[in-house]
């Protein structure tokens, strides 16, 4: 009987391709790197300060960053996928695009209400009531700074509302609570 099969087993710090006789290009060990350091907002470096202000700044296009690399695919996409994930187990939602799954109000109200329980009552909220739950909508974003670039009656005409003008609006939404 031949010797006994021992698996290697990466040591800390040695990839797994390394112990498999293969070498990792070096490019692709410093993209993941730069990957590993804007996840966690800041450097590895021994001598940084980690609770230093300046260390866990985060750029504006490193929140959309996070968001791809967090659901995948196209900025759309996924921004779609995130109001998914933010209104998931809310009655009356099914978010699929960016322009009749928003026409009745009530995915813009079910994402407020996810950050601000207190300034949307959502139970008591009526899908027959479009006009009322975009009002309440808008008015909540305008409460908390996010400014109104969708009016009521631009989402109520009989055509549907512009994807790109709800788009728009949902990631303004995003910038506010997320970056």
């Amino acid at each position: 009987m031949r010797g006994t099969y021992t698996p290697k087993i990466p040591t800390r710090g040695q990839s797994q391709e390394a112990v498999k006789g293969r070498r990792t290009p070096e490019w692709l060990l410093q993209r993941q790197d730069s990957w590993s350091r804007s996840l966690r907002g800041r450097d590895d470096d021994p001598g940084s300060d980690s609770l230093s202000p300046s260390s866990s700044k985060i750029r504006p296009q490193d929140g959309f960053s996070l968001l791809l690399r967090r659901h995948g695919g196209s900025r759309r996409n996924s921004l779609l996928r995130w109001c998914q994930s933010r209104t998931q187990g809310y009655r009356n939602i099914e978010i699929t695009n960016f322009s009749s799954s928003w026409e009745d109000g009530l995915a813009f109200c079910a994402v407020y209400h996810s950050y601000l329980p207190t300034h949307v009552p959502y139970s008591s909220l009526k899908a027959e009531e479009k006009r009322q739950n975009l009002d309440l909508a808008f008015h909540t974003g305008e409460s908390v700074g996010i400014k109104a670039t969708l009016a009521v009656e631009e989402m109520l005409r009989d055509e549907g509302p512009d994807w790109q003008r709800v788009l728009g609006y949902v990631e303004s939404m995003y910038r506010h609570f997320e970056m």
